[in-house]
């Protein structure tokens, strides 16, 4: 049995590529649902793996090896030369691309498949990426240096996307990079709000919008005319009827009414604000 040097190294191939295989798994398994590897270095890890099976058969070819080893290699490599295409096509769609650096804030996306892109605010710590947001519906189409503003000393990530997919609309949100900072500028988020709000009210209907306010940090969400309140109760406002706006309550208990529309100003983030504070304090 041969003990070159390159035999060595066959052999470390070989182990290399099977260590690799647990540490891509445990990757995946040992991170919280909202964070991610920067750059895809879980993506990478794959990738090398799969591709060192390419590498040691032809490193060994020549040498004398154990019956074993021989069956190993060829079996490795054939394996990654009929499945090399699919799986680094796949592998490719799942690498995420940077999209703007803001020291230790990030905006990212990622291909996915069949052109449905998703892109993502996030916090960077070390070699991982934190998910803050996520600026969907990116529709396919790249977020552009206009499109968004990182303002870190009132604590404030905010944009506008346009898109064209079924009619006109666009994708709006303003959200906190920091929370203290983002509640010491109440005032001037507001106005952030409610003027990016009112600047596309003649796509309201198709818009989709996300406004964290900065009071109690309740989410609010509009959906193509629907509105979507998260905060200590959940429901969802449905102003599609003509003379009334029906609100469904989802937690902390399941209930609908109906509301006479002349009685609710308007739908703004500002109107929904006060809303709130009325289904809060058990006013209809």
């Amino acid at each position: 049995m041969s003990e070159s040097l390159r035999y060595k190294i066959v052999l470390w191939v070989v182990w290399v590529q099977i260590a690799l295989l647990p540490i891509w798994l445990c990757m995946g398994c040992l991170i919280a649902h909202n964070q991610s590897w920067r750059w895809g270095l879980d993506t990478w890890v794959f990738i090398v793996g799969f591709l060192l099976g390419l590498v040691a058969l032809p490193l060994g070819s020549g040498l004398d090896k154990p019956q074993f080893l021989k069956w190993w290699l060829r079996i490795d490599f054939c394996f990654t030369l009929i499945l090399a295409l699919p799986v680094l096509f796949v592998c490719s769609e799942s690498l995420p691309t940077t999209v703007a650096e803001d020291d230790e804030y990030i905006v990212y996306s990622d291909n996915g498949f069949f052109a449905n892109r998703n892109a993502y605010l996030a916090r960077k710590t070390g070699l991982l990426a934190e998910t803050i947001f996520d600026l969907w519906p990116y529709e396919g189409g790249q977020l552009k240096s206009g499109d968004y503003r990182f303002d870190k000393e009132r604590g404030v990530f905010y944009g506008s996307k346009i898109y064209r997919i079924r009619q006109n609309g666009s994708r709006m949100w303003v959200i906190p990079l920091n929370r203290e900072n983002y509640a010491r500028n109440e005032d001037y988020v507001y106005h952030l709000i409610d003027s990016l709000y009112y600047a596309h009210g003649e796509w309201i209907d198709n818009d989709d919008a996300t406004f964290i306010l900065p009071e109690s940090f309740t989410r609010i969400d509009y959906t193509h005319g629907n509105v979507k309140i998260t905060d200590s109760i959940s429901c969802d406002i449905d102003n599609a009827f003509t003379d009334s706006i029906a609100i469904y309550f989802n937690y902390p208990s399941s209930n609908k009414i109906r509301l006479p529309k002349d009685s609710v100003s308007n739908l703004s983030p500002t109107g929904v604000h006060n809303l709130i504070k009325q289904l809060k304090g058990g006013k209809q």
